[in-house]
This record gives C-alpha cells, sequence and structure tokens, in this order.
C-alpha cells in the first residue's frame, strides 16, 4: 500500500485533511496547556503536516512504512528549506530513542493495523517515547464509519486529468469489521498508459477495545472526541474520533502508603 498510489496521493486532495489538522491543533494543545518543542508525527505520508509544524520553529521527526511517501515528503522539505528527520518504519515497532512532547497520528493511520495486537504495540511504542508531560493525539474511523460512510458511494472518482485518472471502490465485511477501499489508477507514459492497482484495508475498533490496548500501554485517556474543532463527545452515529493520551505515572511508595491509609480509616 501507498505505493504505486503515492503518485496520486496529493492529486486526490487527501494532504488537505493534514492540512485541517495544522489549522484546529493550536486550540486543541492551548486547552491542554502544552507547548511542545519535540513532535513525533506517525505515519506522516507526503509530510503535510510535520512540515507545517517544522515551519513553526519545532523540531519534527516523521515517520511511515511507505518509502515511495517518504521521498515525496523528502523532496518537499528539501525544495521549501525545511527542516525535519524522515525515517522509515514500522509504527508498531519503532526504533527512535529521546522523548517526545507530542506524538500524532492522523488520518485513521492506525485502522490500517488488522489486529489488536497491533494496536497495543503501537500504542506501547508511543508510551516509551513520550515525555514525562508528553500527550498522544490520534483519530481512528469508528465502526458506524467504516460500516456505513466508508461504502456511502458505490465508487468515486479522485483524478481525471488528462494524464492521470483514479478511481476508487469501497466494500465493508459486517464479520470481521473491516473496509477495503479499491483504487485503480492510470497514468500516461509517452504514448502508453501505466495502470496501478492497490487494495487499503481498515479495521474498526471498539472505543472498548481501543481504551483496553491504551491502558495495556500505561498510557491514560485524557479526551476523547468527535470533532477536533467542536472537541464534543462522540455518540452512537459518529464516523470519527479523536484521542488524546498522556502516560500513566507510576505510584510513588508515599501515594500508594497514603491509599492505604485513607482505605484504613
Amino acid at each position: 500500500m501507498y505505493h504505486d498510489f503515492a503518485a496520486f496521493y496529493a492529486e486526490g486532495g487527501w494532504p488537505r485533511y493534514s492540512a485541517q489538522m495544522v489549522r484546529m491543533l493550536p486550540a486543541v494543545l492551548e486547552r491542554l496547556g502544552l507547548w511542545p518543542r519535540r513532535i513525533l508525527d506517525l505515519a506522516c505520508g507526503d509530510g503535510t503536516f510535520a512540515l507545517a509544524m517544522a515551519r513553526r520553529g519545532l523540531r519534527v521527526t516523521g515517520v511511515d512504512a511507505s518509502r515511495r511517501m517518504l521521498d515525496i515528503a523528502r523532496e518537499r522539505a528539501e525544495a521549501e528549506g525545511v527542516a525535519v528527520r524522515f525515517l522509515q518504519q514500522d509504527m508498531r515497532s519503532l526504533r527512535l530513542r529521546g522523548r517526545f512532547d507530542l506524538v500524532t497520528c492522523w488520518f485513521d493511520s492506525l485502522n490500517y493495523l488488522m489486529e489488536a495486537e497491533d494496536l497495543a504495540r503501537t500504542f506501547s511504542g508511543v508510551s516509551r517515547l513520550l515525555g514525562d508531560n508528553g500527550v498522544f493525539i490520534f483519530d481512528m474511523n469508528t465502526i458506524h464509519g467504516l460500516a456505513v460512510e466508508w461504502v456511502r458511494e458505490p465508487g468515486q472518482v479522485h483524478v481525471d486529468t488528462g494524464d492521470a485518472f483514479l478511481a476508487s471502490v469501497p466494500q465493508y465485511d459486517a464479520g470481521t469489521r473491516i473496509a477495503s477501499l479499491h483504487l485503480t489508477g492510470f497514468r500516461r507514459k509517452g504514448d502508453s498508459w501505466v495502470r496501478m492497482d492497490e487494495v487499503h484495508r481498515e479495521r474498526g475498533y471498539t472505543l472498548t477495545q481501543v481504551r483496553r490496548c491504551l491502558a495495556g500501554a500505561q498510557l491514560r485517556e485524557m479526551a476523547c472526541w468527535a470533532s477536533l474543532e467542536r472537541m464534543d463527545r462522540p455518540g452512537r452515529s459518529s464516523a470519527r474520533v479523536y484521542f488524546v493520551a498522556g502516560r500513566r505515572r507510576p505510584r510513588t511508595a508515599t501515594s500508594a502508603s497514603s491509599r492505604q491509609s485513607r482505605d484504613r480509616a
């Protein structure tokens, strides 16, 4: 995934989502009282979010599994003269040192993890990399979002120019809670056309499953919203949720003793 499709990504307008996160994030950080200096952006894609944060003077690391997407991100950073460290890594097994004030993972990238164990491993890696007061912000498609919103249109054309064409057809399997997006594209190469086919799959998780994985990674939920802009609680028909989580602080001997004293009293 995100191999041949990478060349169509910007043309199809997908970077607009990351641009929206850039616009809405300051209000969220102000509400949290967080002023990050070091940011880790997981599944950074073409680097839209990472580059925007770096332009604001922050130290940013972008991680993605797709070499093609990272090539695009690095080319953009070089062209704009912006310093961002881009690394090709699987977010289930992060190999990074140091701590970050803010870790982000946008655009339902975590739904690409097909097993709850993979989600738990990713959260554990994030927990290890968060600073003491660090915050992890991510979004995910809900089961309702994948089962209803994902398949609302039987097909969609994303790119249609004289030199490129890209369309998608969605499917949803209620038994596995897995949604599939079948992408087919064509790009002109001289007098001929080159075809691209990719299938992108996302799994829906209940909020309980997500919370269980967070707790297992020693991450405490700070907020769960249906919209990053409104910061409102999700409902049954919410297509997407945004989580804010921080590291659980270990109980000290003093706090444990105080709790035991209160229990005895």
